[in-house]
């Protein structure tokens, strides 16, 4: 049986770049946000900040059976 993945296509997923921009425009409709002009370059540097954050956690590799401590010893 062969599925849309072992066709032999050569397609993947593209990168796209964080678009802050996208992001707020796309999502504040649908949490019924109306949002001010004066407030979206500040909203835009958080999203932007947050995207790097999430960034360097994704660099980071763990086995599967991970597991998290049950406590925090630093």
């Amino acid at each position: 049986m062969t599925g849309p993945l072992d066709s032999g296509a050569t397609d993947t997923m593209a990168y796209k770049p964080f678009d802050a921009d996208l992001l707020i425009d796309a999502s504040a409709p649908l949490l019924h946000l109306r949002i001010e002009p004066e407030f979206r370059a500040g909203i835009k540097l958080n999203l932007k900040t947050a995207s790097k954050m999430a960034a360097l956690v994704e660099q980071i590799r763990l086995a599967d059976d991970t597991e998290p401590a049950p406590v925090y010893r630093p």
